[in-house]
């Protein structure tokens, strides 16, 4: 007659199917939280995306309304890139930086030459965009560009978003998206005491943009 199994070995292949059974299921959980916890981050920077062109584009208004109702200051603000133009390139090797508050030409040195570039959208009293101005290709060849003085009577006018609560979030750390969202358009005057807009445009880019 073959040995029956001991009472104590059944016991012992119960408790062990039971704990894998557990594990597992642990595991299901674990997934299943990890994924909606992705989900979540992922609907959050979708919707914050959202807020931040909007928050752009808010400003490229401001922008159109500030710096064509100042036509007259256009070769002043231009030949102040530090102050005025954010886009980095070998001729503004020192731009403007409005998400940097103490740089040499960061949000304070900024305010201090000109406050009116910055706009509170959602009355929390914090920044929520700058406003620059900076020249467009209007020298004729071989003369070479001169950015910091307009010919045609146009110039790019734009906005970025510094908000600190509009923009989006990474997932790691639920720290702050450091890339910068800026919105062009050209800026255009008549000659009749109106300025006009067209060929709106819009930009993406991590820490400066560059022209």
């Amino acid at each position: 007659m073959s040995p029956r199994p001991s009472s104590r070995s059944t016991r012992g292949a119960t408790l062990l199917l039971v704990v894998l059974l557990v594990t597992v299921l642990l595991g299901l959980v674990a997934g299943v939280m990890a994924y909606a916890s992705s989900e979540r981050t992922r609907a959050v920077s979708s919707s914050r995306v959202g807020q931040r062109q909007s928050c752009a584009e808010s400003g490229l208004q401001l922008a159109r309304g500030y710096f064509g109702r100042n036509y007259g200051q256009w070769n002043t603000y231009l030949g102040r890139p530090s102050v005025y133009d954010p886009v980095a390139s070998p001729t503004n090797t020192a731009p403007a930086k409005p998400r940097e508050p103490t740089a040499p030409t960061g949000r304070n040195a900024i305010k201090l030459a000109d406050p009116a570039l910055f706009a509170d959208l959602d009355g929390d009293g914090k920044d929520d965009v700058y406003l620059y101005i900076r020249d467009n290709e209007d020298e004729f060849k071989p003369l070479a560009n001169d950015w910091t003085r307009d010919n045609d009577q146009q110039v790019v006018v734009g906005a970025m978003c510094i908000s600190e609560t509009l923009i989006p979030r990474r997932g790691d750390n639920n720290r702050q998206d450091p890339s910068a969202l800026a919105v062009e358009g050209i800026l255009q005057y008549n000659g009749g005491g109106q300025a006009y807009t067209a060929q709106s445009a819009g930009g993406t880019g991590s820490g400066n943009l560059n022209r």
